[in-house]
Order: C-alpha cells, then structure tokens, then sequence
C-alpha cells in the first residue's frame, strides 16, 4: 500500500515517456520499506515484459569486474531494468556506475537504486544529468496509506488505532505489529519505544520452542547472513536443518542468495536484548562465529572476500578498531585484535538467559 507517487513515475518510464527518468533513486531509513517498494517496482516491470536484473548491495564484492559481469543485460540487451538493493553497502560503486557504467546502457534501459543514504552531490549537480535522474527520499506512510495496509493484513479494526499509535507510518513496524496481531500475541496498550519493538519481537517469535532455537535465533543476530552449515558448525547441533527451516519461517528474516538476513530493526533489537541479558553468552557467541569465520579461511575456500567481510561485519561494533585505526591495518591484523579478549571456552553452548 502507498508509494503510488514512485509507481505511477516508474511505470511511465516503463511505457516510454519521454519525460520520465532514467536513473531512480530511492533512500530512507531501515524499515521505511525500500525493498517492499522494489518488490513491486519489478512486478511492474516483469508484467511490461521487460528483462529484470536484481543485485543486493550486502553481496556484491568489490571487484568492478565481477559487478558488470552480473550486470551484463543491463548494457546488452535492450530494455533491461537494473535493480539495486542495499546500494549504500556498496557505495564505492556509486561514482563508477554515473561516470562509466550507466552512460553504456542498452536502449530503453533503466535502473533503480535503494539505499539509506541519498546520491553523491556531484552527481545531482552534473547537468549531464539534469532529467535522467530521480531522487526520491522515502518518507513513513500516511494515515490513510497505514490504515489500508492495516486493513490488508486482516487486522482488527478495535485494534487498528493502538497498532497505528505504536507503529506510526514505518513499513515495517506496522506490517511486524500485523502479524503480531494476526497471531494474538500483542496487546492493545503500545507506545512507540524501544522496549515495546523489543517485546514486539518477542511476540512474534511467540515461545521459543528450545534452547537450542534461541540460540541459533541468537547466530541469525549476529552473524552477516546465516546458512543451514554455518548454524550446524557454531551449534554442534544435529537438527541444524530444522533450526534454519525455523529461522526461515520467522516474518523478519528475508531469505537472501547467500542465507538468511533479518531485517535491521529486528536483529538489531535481538543483539541489543541478547547483550543486556546475557553478556557472557553474546560475547561466547561472536566468538564462536569468528573462529567459524577464521577457519573458512584458513582452509582457503572460494568465498575468502566474502568471508571477511562477514567476519569484519561481526565486530562492526567494537570501538577498538576505531581508536586502533583498524581500517588501515591488514586484515589478518586486523582480526587478530579483534578476537584479543577470549570468552570462557564452552560459554556459547550454556543457558542462553
């Protein structure tokens, strides 16, 4: 529901308006529902008959070369629309797509980049651009355009204002405190706080059905994308595939083409939640993910890039790679003072709180 400002105008460029872009960019916050709107943006193109190309910013590598050959269609055959999700993990690209990459489309080509971050000022400036590019900062939905997604979700209308109260315009609260709903798990009395996402989120995971699903709900917090091996090599569980069917199946994990990825407020909500409650056992965990991380590239395997960078993406946070200047060092370096503070052995398999 919404964005019918952004459909119309793809959708005009679509059918050839002369007047339309050719370059649309989408940015906004986590959660105001930027990959919502391209899931629709390519069912428009899909329905026009055109050729879809769609890459995600988190698992694009920094090789130029490895990024135009995913891109090829986009320069080769006529009419292809270029997606790209999650641009601002791949904000290196951004100069070379305006000054290189985007002057070779094929005919009747388009692209549409989402990120949180708005375009480069040189960019917006260049008057080679001048009516070639749209920018457009997502804003949370309306009133009414809530009320209907509400509505769509089959949310009972006694219960339609609490959830707009708590959940405002942003897309993905209202469409987490739906199924929240649609499950029976929340109550009416919300307020628009972090403790009330955090005990949403409680509620729409519902009862934990072991210790072992909270755990590896805690891997999924954590780790850059999880997979079925990479719960099964942290856990030492048997079921591992149960536990990833699990994960699957949760309303904010997105199945991505490297594993799974909660959206943002979600794991962000679980990491902080996990660290409060039990400190030991977050940091028992990030331990075992990097030595998980570490092994995979001691033994050289194909993935090695994507690899550190999921290992880099686990200590995103650690103040110490700031005041180190860790973005300088070598990245062996690098992890080698991240991983300096050594938890208890065994920590990442005891009570989880």
């Amino acid at each position: 529901m919404g964005r019918e400002i952004e459909l119309d105008c793809f959708g005009k460029a679509l059918r050839g308006d002369v007047d339309a872009p050719f370059v649309f960019w989408l940015f906004g916050p986590g959660g105001i529902g930027k990959s919502a709107l391209l899931r629709r943006l390519g069912d428009q193109a899909r329905a026009e008959g055109r050729v879809l190309v769609e890459l995600d910013g988190r698992f694009l590598g920094r090789d130029p070369a490895d990024f135009e050959d995913a891109a090829d269609a986009f320069v080769s055959v006529p009419g292809t629309v270029l997606f790209i999700d999650s641009f601002e993990q791949c904000q290196w690209l951004e100069s070379r797509l305006w000054q290189r990459f985007l002057p070779r489309a094929a005919p009747g080509a388009l692209v549409v980049l989402a990120g949180r971050l708005a375009p480069l000022p040189q960019w917006t400036a260049d008057p080679a651009w001048a009516g070639l590019l749209q920018v457009r900062e997502l804003r949370p939905l309306s009133g009414g355009e809530a009320g209907a997604l509400l509505e769509a979700a089959s949310v009972r209308p006694e219960r339609r204002d609490a959830v707009l109260r708590f959940a405002g315009g942003n897309p993905l609260a209202l469409t987490l405190a739906a199924a929240a709903d649609s499950a029976g798990r929340v109550g009416s009395e919300w307020t628009p706080s972090a403790e009330v996402l955090r005990t949403l989120v409680a509620g729409l995971v519902g009862e934990v059905p072991s210790a072992a699903h909270r755990r590896a709900l805690e891997v999924a917090a954590q780790a850059h994308s999880t997979t079925e091996e990479l719960l099964a090599a942290v856990l030492a569980e048997q079921d591992a595939s149960g536990l990833f069917q699990w994960l699957r199946e949760l309303p904010f994990v997105e199945s991505t083409p490297l594993g799974l990825y909660p959206h943002d407020a979600a794991r962000e909500t679980l990491m902080a939640d996990l660290r409060w409650r039990a400190p030991t056992t977050f940091q028992a965990m990030r331990q075992r993910l990097a030595e998980e991380y570490l092994g995979l590239l001691r033994e050289a395997r194909p993935r090695v890039r994507a690899v550190t960078g999921d290992l880099f993406y686990l200590f995103r946070d650690v103040q110490k790679l700031q005041r180190t200047g860790c973005g300088s060092a070598p990245r062996k370096t690098c992890t080698r003072m991240c991983l300096k503070s050594r938890p208890r052995p065994g920590a990442v398999h005891g009570r989880a709180g």
